[in-house]
């Protein structure tokens, strides 16, 4: 007889008995929580360093069905009686080191709660009156509650524990206080392992907070430090948690001497008050749509509302025109329906969620459709939160084909909303931070960036000695890679929560390029030592760390809160050790404020053509992409952005060996542009 297997699945299903409660150690009867399992289960990976929350979900799966397939007349099960099943699953599934952690964890959970029982059960005289004012209510005095903290918490013996108690006991009567806060007392615990000596378990017992002075200044809506943008619209909660994270992040998931270099503005870890999302995700638009035409394409609002709240600044979406070209076909211009409708819609979910939209290339095939959407968005006018990332060919053909919209192009381009990419056959730039293998369809994230500081590299060094700049770069570059290692485990659980598996990369972005190359030169701008620098950058994960899974790949769309802290940091350090600020980054009003350092890849110097310089720094990195407006803009009389573009695309493709058209098309002359041959692009220009 054939096997029936949905009359076994049936049968199988009839005998499960529905798991509604659990009996707790002190007899209490409470519901049934697998999440709990499953908590439980990732901490004993993390603490194996097999961190797997796949592999957490999955032993939590098979105890509850464990659990299910008892015997009715049993009852609920005890604590206990799981936490053996769990133990005996993980041995099962061939995991002994998480099955170790595991057990030492209910030992010590197990030592934790005798303490407090043992404690609890011995009054103190004098004890009785003395309160503690909790976040909620007022509980009495308990010495016992310190030991089980510190055995838990810092991870202290039991007989130290108890001797930090005691004496904090004895400051606490010998005081006179008869109210006291959870605060104070973790404080006194503080001062007590300080005098101890108990540097780890110091660290692991201080509380992460913030002074009442920045608490107020986030309820005015300003930062804790001044080189710490707000968002617009943001309130003081999202203030205040960013500012708690980001001094955890530096305590507890950086590596301390990478948190170190963060402190010392040697490294910078942009807004580390986000390391619990990534910076960026990137996906493909069509991988992702349901439906066709226009019920596709807004269904697509949904999935990227939805991915904003897992990142901490950009989405990126590619191949946009594959869902949204539809849109041009079956809607009039104006239409609530068409493309315009979605791109206004698109801008509002950005202002909401202070997340960034980008739309990427849609390819050669979607010409028309890149055409249409620049028209329409021009008729719109700004929009906010939303830019645009063409690839260099792209563009080539966009123009080629249709020569009338070199004015739109050159506008975009010109504010900055319009960015131009670059790659080759086997890489591409996907978005800020993430590249693009051949053939590559996955979900992408880069999970976070890490800035040099490049001028005080410099500074350190001297003029004409690269060398130690570049090994300075290779050991900072080592720390980045640390740092990640050490953020991708969390990032990839809280991804997995929410049903993303990307491949994560992470960003190496270097601050203050220019001036760096300045102070290389004694004031003269070498590109070629550019080019070895953002060289070294590109092969920094293949050279340091071959085997290692998360890509460090160089970006220069973050750095902007770097930017400004380096410099400030810079410029503290120089007025302690008595040094006045040097001309070169002085602020143009002689003012003592300090400049922020540069950031992306603007090289421009007197007496050099826009793009010039930037194409021959930048043909040591395979991939990437560049805003063109501050580069036209960088002097009075300024060239049009799009005559920028070509002469950076055709030195580009030069340095490359691609073939380049030389007849780009180009806009007619801006009032008071310059029109020299030097700014044209339509003939090879001479290194």
């Amino acid at each position: 007889m054939a096997f029936d297997a949905p009359a076994f699945d049936e049968r199988r299903e009839a005998q499960r008995t529905p798991l509604g409660r659990v009996i707790k150690r002190d007899g209490r009867e409470v519901p049934f929580d697998v999440r709990k399992i499953r908590s439980a289960i990732e901490a004993a990976l993390e603490a194996a360093g097999e961190a797997d929350p796949d592999f957490a979900r999955e032993v939590a799966s098979v105890v509850e069905m464990a659990l299910e397939h008892r015997d009715a007349a049993a009852g609920p099960p005890e604590i206990e009686a799981i936490q053996d099943l769990v133990e005996r699953a993980l041995m099962e599934l061939g995991r002994p080191s998480v099955a170790k952690a595991y057990i030492l964890y209910r030992d010590r959970r197990a030592r934790v709660r005798e303490a407090l029982r043992v404690h609890s059960d011995r009054p103190v005289a004098g004890s009785g009156s003395l309160r503690v004012r909790e976040a909620e209510g007022v509980a009495p005095w308990s010495k016992g509650r310190i030991v089980a903290a510190l055995m838990e918490e810092a991870e202290l013996p039991r007989q130290l524990a108890g001797e930090v108690a005691a004496a904090v006991e004895k400051r606490v009567f010998a005081s006179g206080f008869q109210r006291l806060t959870t605060g104070l007392i973790r404080e006194l615990v503080t001062a007590e392992l300080f005098e101890r000596g108990q540097t780890h378990a110091l660290g692991r017992a201080r509380a992460v907070g913030l002074a009442r002075r920045d608490v107020a200044a986030a309820l005015d809506g300003r930062a804790p430090t001044p080189w710490h943008a707000v968002a617009p619209g943001a309130g003081a909660d999202s203030i205040v948690g960013r500012a708690v994270l980001g001094r955890y992040a530096l305590e507890e998931l950086l590596p301390e001497g990478v948190a170190e270099l963060h402190r010392s503005g040697d490294l910078g870890v942009e807004a580390p008050g986000t390391l619990d999302r990534p910076a960026s995700l990137v996906f493909e638009a069509e991988l992702f749509a349901q439906g066709t035409g226009g019920r596709a394409a807004f269904g697509l609002l949904d999935r990227i509302a939805e991915w904003m709240r897992s990142v901490s600044q950009v989405v990126c979406l590619e191949r946009p025109g594959a869902v949204l070209a539809p849109l041009t076909r079956q809607a009039r211009t104006g239409s609530p329906l068409g493309l315009g409708a979605w791109l206004q819609a698109a801008s509002a979910l950005t202002r909401a969620a202070g997340v960034e939209l980008v739309l990427g290339s849609s390819g050669a095939r979607f010409g028309g459709f890149t055409a249409r959407l620049l028209e329409e968005w021009t008729e719109l006018g700004p929009l906010s939160g939303l830019s645009i990332v063409l690839d260099g060919h792209e563009l080539e053909e966009l123009l080629v084909a249709q020569p009338e919209l070199a004015a739109i192009v050159d506008r975009f381009l010109a504010d900055d909303v319009l960015r131009v990419s670059w790659g080759d056959a086997g890489e591409r730039y996907a978005g800020p931070g993430c590249r693009r293998m051949e053939r590559e369809h996955a979900v992408l994230a880069c999970g976070a960036a890490f800035t040099i500081n490049l001028p005080r590299l410099a500074r350190r060094a001297g003029p004409w000695r690269e060398d130690l700049v570049l090994a300075g770069v290779a050991e900072l570059c080592r720390a980045s890679l640390e740092g990640a290692r050490a953020l991708e485990p969390l990032q990839r659980r809280v991804l997995g929560a929410r049903g993303l598996r990307p491949r994560l990369s992470y960003a190496l972005v270097p601050v203050g390029l220019r001036e760096a190359l300045l102070v290389l030169g004694d004031g003269d701008l070498d590109a070629d030592q550019g080019a070895r620098l953002l060289g070294l950058l590109g092969e920094a994960s293949r050279r340091f760390a071959p085997e290692a899974a998360s890509v460090v790949a160089p970006a220069t769309s973050f750095g902007r809160t770097s930017a400004a802290r380096f410099a400030a940091l810079d410029q503290r350090q120089r007025d302690a050790e008595g040094v006045r600020q040097a001309p070169l980054f002085s602020d143009p009003d002689g003012t003592h404020e300090p400049k922020p350092y540069g950031l992306g890849l603007a090289l421009r110097t007197a007496g050099t053509s826009p793009g010039r310089l930037e194409a021959e720094a930048l043909r040591t990195l395979r991939s990437g992409a560049l805003a063109f407006g501050a580069l036209a803009q960088s002097e009075p009389g300024a060239t049009p952005a799009l005559d920028v573009w070509r002469r950076f695309e055709v030195l580009r493709r030069s340095h490359t060996g691609e073939v380049s058209l030389e007849l780009f098309p180009r806009p007619g002359p801006r009032p008071g542009a310059r029109t020299d041959d030097d700014a044209s692009p339509l003939r090879p220009l001479s290194r």
